[in-house]
């Protein structure tokens, strides 16, 4: 390309525009090159790094290859920094950032930029002195927003949203490190974990049950980007999970007449309990059900529910449907709530650290809602939840408890979620067929500890 000086000034309208063409034949390109398949293979993980890659030289270029004398910075935002104060870290003045800010705010919400995040940057030095000429991020997985400087001097931002693509996913491997970093590594979200943790929190202890090994499998609706990036995820169709060599899988499905679909085994039995065993989650069980030498007191006594500790604040469930009979300050036990589930059957939390908006007694709570945080009031020696189940009165193990499932399903209602059991098993199968699931050759190397 010839310099500068041997070509005619361009205008900033053009200047645009080319920046427009090669960002957006960028994008088409990448599109028609992309071959939906995230979860196909190793060789698709490097071949999506490769993209991304090449998607950030192309954005660079429709901004720099305008002006060879454009320069480029990248950026990444630092644990409480703004926009406007990352842009003149770069080197731009107060004045220019104050009107990139500006500009932005009318397409995108600079205050959601996280730590972490990439901003690329680019300065005029035409002049001599660095002016800024523009900025460029991605705002959202299928979207950037770029900021360019018109000719009057002001600034002028787009967000541009990326085509977005569809599939049914499925991840099935052997648990890593953890269920949650495994899940994560494979391209799950936390909203496909939270639905894993819910269905089967009423008979795993996720940090007790769950070793590395153990076989996990996920079937939900993707939605991703140009570059294979998950930029939302749909409903949830399968959880498998394999603990000690047993199998357990629920197939999600909405009966007639309810409001929102529910998991159920093979066999159309609910995989809800009458009540939860472990009503908080990512909890470490510090203390179980029985005599103890008190870690206070110092002598052998009964602890008569069990502990899970975790850090102030994770929020508590409702172990069951019921009424709070009791939510305040109670003796040694500190915040305390107690609920009441049938007219045997009573749940217990104590050391809360706050409760949740609505939380008194009189209220009626459903199973799963969030009542209170883990805290460390009263007699405490840290952060715990003490959990009790109570039945007529008399405490009993929550570990060892029995008690019946929820709903199990029959006639019509049976007949309808056997057809859609058939259709999932059918996809689960075809995606495997495919190749979807084999991503442990993309997971990092590593033993199974």
């Amino acid at each position: 390309m010839a310099s500068e000086e041997a070509n005619p000034p361009v205008s900033a309208w053009r200047v645009l525009a080319a920046a427009a063409s090669l960002f957006g034949a960028a994008c088409v390109g990448a599109c028609l090159a992309w071959n939906a398949g995230l979860f196909s293979s190793a060789d698709s993980v490097a071949a999506a790094a490769a993209r991304e890659a090449a998607a950030r030289h192309t954005e660079e270029q429709a901004f720099t290859d305008v002006y060879l004398s454009h320069r480029a910075k990248a950026l990444e935002m630092q644990r409480g920094e703004t926009l406007a104060s990352l842009i003149t870290r770069a080197g731009a003045s107060p004045r220019d950032a104050s009107a990139v800010l500006s500009s932005i705010s009318r397409v995108y919400n600079p205050r959601r930029l996280q730590p972490g995040q990439s901003v690329n940057l680019y300065f005029d030095q035409a002049a001599g002195v660095p002016e800024l000429a523009g900025i460029a991020f991605r705002s959202d997985p299928a979207a950037s927003v770029t900021v360019n400087r018109m000719a009057e001097g002001g600034f002028t931002a787009r967000q541009v949203m990326m085509p977005v693509s569809y599939e049914i996913a499925r991840i099935a491997s052997p648990v890593r490190n953890n269920l949650y970093d495994s899940a994560l590594a494979l391209g799950a979200t936390d909203r496909e974990i939270d639905a894993l943790a819910d269905a089967f929190g009423f008979d795993v202890d996720f940090q007790r049950d769950v070793k590395p090994g153990d076989q996990f499998e996920l079937v939900f609706e993707r939605y991703y980007d140009d570059q294979g990036h998950t930029v939302r995820t749909g409903d949830m169709l399968f959880i498998g999970l394999e603990v000690h060599g047993e199998p357990r899988r629920f197939y999600s499905f909405q009966a007639p007449g309810d409001s929102h679909p529910d998991w159920y085994d093979s066999e159309g039995k609910s995989a809800r309990r009458f009540l939860m065993k472990t009503p908080v989650n990512g909890a470490r069980l510090s203390s179980g059900f029985g005599m103890r030498e008190h870690p206070i007191l110092g002598y052998s006594m009964l602890h008569r529910g069990v502990d899970f500790a975790a850090p102030v604040g994770t929020p508590i469930m409702a172990a069951g449907d019921g009424v709070i009979e009791q939510a305040g300050p109670f003796s040694t036990y500190g915040n305390y709530i107690r609920i009441r589930h049938s007219d045997r059957y009573e749940t217990a939390y104590a050391h809360l650290s706050g409760f949740a908006l609505g939380v008194h007694a009189g209220a009626s709570v459903r199973q799963g809602q969030i009542i209170g945080y883990v805290g460390t009031t009263g007699r405490s020696t840290g952060p715990h939840l003490h959990y009790e189940v109570l039945v007529a009165g008399s405490q009993i193990n929550p570990m060892g408890l029995q008690v019946a499932t929820g709903r199990n399903l029959a006639g019509r209602d049976l007949q309808l979620f056997q057809t859609e059991r058939a259709r999932i098993d059918t996809l689960r199968e075809q995606r495997a067929r495919e190749g979807a699931s084999t991503i442990e050759a993309a997971l990092p190397a590593g033993d199974m500890q």
